[in-house]
């Protein structure tokens, strides 16, 4: 039985979604065929590029005993960037209207230093794994896998300062410290921490460019080979409940901790492969030390008909907390499937997800969205 379920921002809607997931599919082909809105010029000393982005989306939830689905919108953003005053001074304002309130995901001012060297202050990215850096609207599955999820920053953002160099063909990197807690909008109660985070990340191409998307965008693609690697460092942090239920205190909920990364994209012909490794070692102030492993394998297969690819995804992830917490919960998996419709690249494209979390049961999410820029 089907149970209409509803969330700040979200419809309860059965029948009339996937009517409504049409209009969006219908309004994003029939959009303008420029990418962008762009406003002033460098010349005035302000110049504001406006990029609208919508994803729509009819969501199946199965669990043990019910079902139970909705529409919302999973994206709706209006990512405004620029010069200000200088050539060299950017801008990037990424209001989110998703939720059903106004949020901000990025707000930050960079200034480029040399050609290949930008130094960047604000709310952005934390620069580590591959998934935050391929970003979700280019993604090959929207949503971040268990491992993905597990070992990024919560919401993937954070306020800090970063340098970022590399030519932006076959090397970036980027090396920030952070705050250490979170978007501004996600805090909540938690205290300030008495450490930073530390962050970076390199990527490099021996063959063709740095990828912008783990995907085969529909159609055959440029062979490239790129290699990535992260490193990420905390002290007495709180960005999550590091131990695990023990205390139910947030201040005693610190933990100094460290996480690696690596991961690597191949694309040749019609085909796109994608593998990220991670592993963890958590401190608590309160509780045994422990560490977590992960693992994500993607692979997207163009069609022979112009525009549609086939999606699959594994995800692993081990959590080993010491048998003093008392879980059973080590091993994680998950399998994941899906068709992909380009219409405009990654400006335009309809997806069909279907997401098993937990393979021992018969629960599972099935994805019908579309994602449109105007």
């Amino acid at each position: 039985m089907n149970k209409p379920t509803r969330r700040p921002g979200r419809l309860p809607l059965l029948a009339p979604a996937p009517t409504l997931l049409g209009l969006l599919i219908a309004s994003g082909g029939a959009s303008p065929l420029q990418a962008q809105f762009e406003l002033g010029s460098e010349a005035d000393g302000l110049a504001v590029t406006l990029d609208p982005l919508i994803q729509g989306r009819y969501a199946i939830e199965r669990g043990e005993e019910d079902a139970t689905s909705e529409f919302d919108f999973r994206r709706a953003w209006l990512d405004t960037t620029g010069t200000l005053f200088h050539p060299d001074l950017s801008f990037r304002l990424q209001p989110d209207f998703s939720s059903g309130e106004l949020s901000m995901r990025d707000i930050w001012l960079q200034y480029s230093l040399t050609e290949s060297l930008n130094l960047r202050a604000g709310q952005f990215t934390v620069p580590f794994g591959l998934p935050r850096d391929i970003g979700g609207p280019n993604r090959l599955f929207t949503e971040l896998s268990i491992a993905g999820n597990q070992f990024e920053v919560p919401a993937g953002r954070d306020t800090g300062v970063t340098l970022l160099g590399g030519n932006g063909e076959d090397r970036a990197w980027a090396v920030g410290v952070f705050d250490g807690r979170g978007r501004l909008d996600q805090r909540d109660d938690r205290p300030s921490t008495s450490g930073h985070l530390f962050s970076a990340r390199g990527a490099w191409a021996p063959v063709g460019a740095v990828p912008r998307d783990n995907t085969t965008v529909g159609k055959p693609v440029e062979r490239t080979l790129a290699l990535g690697a992260g490193l990420q460092a905390a002290n007495r942090n709180h960005l999550r409940d590091w131990t695990r239920g023990r205390e139910d205190r947030v201040d005693q909920q610190r933990a100094d901790w460290v996480t690696a990364t690596a991961d690597s994209v191949v694309k040749f012909a019609r085909t796109a492969i994608s593998f990220a490794a991670f592993r963890r070692d958590v401190s608590p102030d309160h509780g045994p030390s422990y560490h977590d492993l992960g693992a994500e394998l993607e692979l997207a297969q163009a069609l022979p008909w112009e525009g549609i690819e086939v999606a699959a995804r594994h995800a692993v992830l081990r959590h080993d907390a010491g048998d003093d917490l008392g879980t059973d919960e080590r091993w994680q998996r998950e399998w994941g499937a899906g068709l992909n419709w380009y219409h405009r690249g990654q400006r335009q494209k309809t997806q069909l997800m279907w997401l098993d979390r937990d393979a021992d049961t018969s629960a599972w999410e099935l994805h019908l969205q579309h994602q449109f820029r105007f």
